[in-house]
């Protein structure tokens, strides 16, 4: 017994090294990609990679200056977005290496041709991530990858910050990864947003070193506006105001800044602001009598005074409920302009038809053929309640306690 013990220690101890890196990977074997751009142009798919060099980027943690560039962009073209990627092979003298790829962003042209492509790779393929954040440009989505970012040493890490902030601190872009915006087309409206990435500013381009060792730069990479995904192409686009109404109708604001006229003269407006920190909608649909849907949305709002350019106090009741009702008032209007702009593009991107799908499903069957159609006759009642919360350490605006002080 002990003999067998003995052998089976044996046998146990020689497979331990056997478990270790069989499949391995060598750093320096790889390419690591941090971003990828996809353009559509002469009947050709064009890839293009953002390649982190790691010996720029480790030079750069030593000091303060600046030297090499830390990436490199480089483009490859096929029939087809997968051979188009087998052919950086060619070219390439290493593997390319997407585990790190943090967004991809699809040019116009490439939109239009229809996204479903990129997301067949996506579902297919076991090295690709679903958490990587999807981005549209105007023009060549190439152009925005090889621009080179303030403080961030990868532009491909900067910009997903960049969009993760953005849905933290406002709810008009939301980060959109290649899980939601699967969600989202293959969903009952079969519709999405997806921010728009662009370069603003001057023509001068980041795509060189020299441009960061100034102090400022004159064109930056920013969110612009929220292109609309209709099916698998591109329908159109919304405003930022638009954007942010459409926020609303969908249910998905958690933090925002509204900007709103605190005086009744519409010809000399004083601009406030409040922050939302909460809030709620209900939506419930409904079929009229005619066969036309009717959409009952009730918000449910309160937040901060952040800025107020008027006299009233605010400490009385009526002067605050006169401000509550129009931060309300500046809402509703921003709702119903975006779904005017959303109901031109035949687009549900606010989530319509999965509340009559989920509500009654019947009903759903019976319109999901023609939804768009559909969506783009109902009528909506809106209704918006504001609570001020907290109006900050004064109760009147600068100006009018500054007078205050010396009566």
């Amino acid at each position: 017994m002990r003999r067998i013990m003995l052998i089976v220690c044996s046998f146990l101890l020689l497979a331990i090294p056997l478990g270790g890196c069989w499949n391995r990977v060598e750093l320096n074997e790889i390419g690591i990609i941090s971003a990828t751009a996809v353009d559509w142009d002469k009947d050709k798919w064009i890839v293009s990679y953002q390649l982190v060099i790691p010996q720029a980027i480790s030079a750069q943690s030593g000091s303060s200056s600046i030297g090499d560039a830390p990436v490199n962009v480089f483009s490859t073209e096929g029939k087809s977005i997968r051979k188009s990627i087998g052919n950086a092979s060619r070219e390439m003298s290493r593997k390319l290496y997407f585990a790190h790829n943090q967004i991809i962003v699809v040019g116009e042209a490439a939109a239009k041709k229809g996204i479903s492509t990129i997301l067949e790779i996506y579902m297919r393929n076991t090295d690709a991530r679903e958490t990587v954040s999807m981005f549209i440009a105007k023009g060549r989505a190439r152009t925005i990858i090889e621009q080179l970012l303030p403080i961030e040493k990868i532009p491909g890490t900067a910009v997903q910050r960049l969009v993760e902030n953005e849905e933290e601190s406002s709810s008009l872009y939301p980060d959109m990864t290649m899980y939601r915006i699967l969600l989202d087309l293959l969903g009952p409206g079969q519709a999405t947003g997806i921010p728009e990435l662009m370069i603003a500013g001057s023509n001068q381009k980041l795509n060189s070193v020299d441009a960061l060792k100034e102090t400022f730069t004159s064109a930056k990479i920013k969110l612009g506006k929220l292109a609309i995904i209709s099916g698998d192409k591109l329908a159109g686009w919304l405003t930022q105001k638009e954007a942010a109404g459409a926020m609303w109708l969908a249910n998905k604001v958690k933090r925002v800044t509204i900007q709103y006229n605190c005086s009744d003269n519409e010809n000399t407006p004083d601009y406030s602001a409040v922050i939302v920190e909460k809030a709620k909608i209900e939506r419930k649909i409904e079929r009229k009598p005619d066969g036309r849907l009717l959409m009952h949305l009730s918000v449910n709002a309160q937040g901060t005074m952040l800025e107020y350019a008027c006299s009233n106090d605010l400490e009385k009741p009526q002067p605050l409920k006169q401000e509550e009702a129009r931060i309300a008032e500046e809402i509703k209007g921003e709702m119903e302009q975006s779904w005017q702009a959303v109901r031109n593009l035949k687009a549900d991107i606010v989530g319509f038809g999965t509340i009559l799908h989920r509500s009654s499903p019947k009903q759903w069957k019976e319109l999901k053929q023609d939804w768009n159609e559909h969506f783009a006759n109902i009528e909506l009642d809106i209704k918006v309640k504001f609570k001020l919360a907290r109006i900050g350490f004064s109760n009147r605006d600068f100006k009018e306690t500054q007078k205050k002080s010396r009566s």
